[in-house]
């Protein structure tokens, strides 16, 4: 890995450390739509100390929780490696963590009535989030998959809005996950909180986390290594 520097992008530092998303996440640094910044500018407009977040990133270990480098893969490994890590989780967590939640919020907002908008939240982010699911299984990653094969003009003309759309997508979600934090006080209980409570706190979290780093993996590695691709024929 390489030493976490002030002037690398944010997207960069997230290639040589997964786990550096993470980090991000959780000061609210959007390192999906702002992967082009330098660690540095994002550290001033946040107001956070530069040497301590360096300090931090470089202590952190580099390797993917799953063991799996994204820097060698290529669009389509990475295409697939969405559908079978992302995609499939999604759609067997969603509709369960939905009922845990369902009842967590029953027993729970005498308590805690702010639940009710975490309830109303989370329902959103579901139906949003399977539907953008959906539409990326059946309709968009066949396209750039047609695109992998024959790169071509035709093919990428007809993919691009549907990437700008999905990239659009991604940010409302992440707004969504950023307003679901602050209601939850970064999913955090206190100590009279029932087990349940806690358990849709930690699969409330896991669900942020893998989606930031689902749509890190679709703006920056793979949208835009269809782009740089085309570029290339472009300029040939």
């Amino acid at each position: 890995m390489k030493t976490t520097t002030s002037d690398m992008t944010l997207k960069d530092i997230v290639s040589e450390a997964p786990g550096a998303g993470n980090i991000f996440r959780e000061l609210r640094i959007d390192f999906i739509h702002n992967g082009d910044k330098t660690l540095q500018s994002m550290t001033v407009e946040k107001n956070l100390s530069l040497d301590n977040l360096i300090y931090e990133l470089n202590e952190m270990n580099p390797v993917n929780e799953d063991g799996i480098d994204i820097k060698y893969m290529d669009e389509k490994s990475i295409l697939t490696y969405i559908q079978r890590k992302y995609h499939e989780d999604l759609k067997d967590e969603l509709p369960v963590l939905e009922k845990y939640l369902e009842n967590a919020v029953k027993q729970n907002k005498k308590q805690q009535p702010e639940l009710e908008e975490v309830e109303e939240l989370f329902k959103n982010i579901k139906t949003t989030f399977l539907e953008h699911v959906d539409n990326e299984d059946n309709t968009v990653f066949e396209m750039i998959s047609t695109y992998l094969d024959t790169p071509n003009s035709h093919h990428f003309e007809a993919v691009k809005p549907h990437m700008t759309s999905l990239k659009s997508e991604h940010e409302n979600l992440a707004i969504n996950f950023y307003e679901l934090r602050a209601l939850t006080n970064d999913y955090t209980l206190d100590s009279s909180a029932t087990a349940e409570l806690r358990l849709v706190y930690h699969r409330l979290e896991k669900l942020e986390k893998d989606a930031f780093n689902h749509f890190y993996l679709e703006n920056n590695k793979l949208f835009e290594g269809v782009y740089e691709k085309q570029k290339a024929i472009s300029d040939f």
